[in-house]
């Protein structure tokens, strides 16, 4: 069960369900109240397209999509030279990650690992994209507290050339 609206289309839809209601908060169990018997809304088939079984079923899908989010793995690359350890750096990666093209499809967690450069631009990619996204909702906030968004900027903008490099 994907959500096929756009970011606008959800705003539309929760400001059409807010104004009908004449609410001034939304709030999703009773939102989904609403819906439930208004068959003919655009969204009715995103919550009740699915009899209760794949409903279920996909909750436990998501479920397990959330268990493993956020898990970690390190990494500690070496640098030597004749025996002798210049540097040592640890990195930490997350255990787990879902490559964006296949998420149509149903995608999936594939273990992480930093050695094979498709994972590594994979991962780049979504780091670059979820700074993106952070700056978008959070610019306002950071700036207005006084901190400088520029060094996020620059990092969104390195990752996203290693990623250009990269394919």
């Amino acid at each position: 069960m994907s959500n096929k609206f756009k970011k606008r289309d959800r705003q539309r839809i929760i400001d059409g369900y807010l104004s009908e209601t004449g609410r001034n908060m939304f709030i999703p169990g009773e939102f989904i109240d609403w819906l439930a018997d208004k068959p003919d809304h655009e969204a009715y088939d995103l919550f009740y397209g699915l009899d209760d079984a794949a409903a279920a079923r996909q909750y436990r899908i998501d479920l397990a999509r959330r268990m493993a989010s956020g898990l970690r793995i390190v990494s500690q690359v070496q640098d030597a030279t004749q025996s002798q350890v210049v540097q040592i750096t640890t990195r930490e990666y997350p255990a787990y990650v879902s490559p964006v093209g296949g998420r149509k499809d149903g995608g999936g967690y594939q273990p992480f690992d930093p050695a094979d450069p498709a994972a590594m631009t994979e991962l780049q990619s979504q780091a670059a994209q979820a700074l993106r996204s952070w700056l978008a909702r959070y610019r306002g906030a950071a700036e207005a507290a006084g901190a400088d968004v520029a060094p996020i900027e620059e990092i969104v903008a390195h990752l996203s050339r290693d990623v250009a490099q990269s394919a």
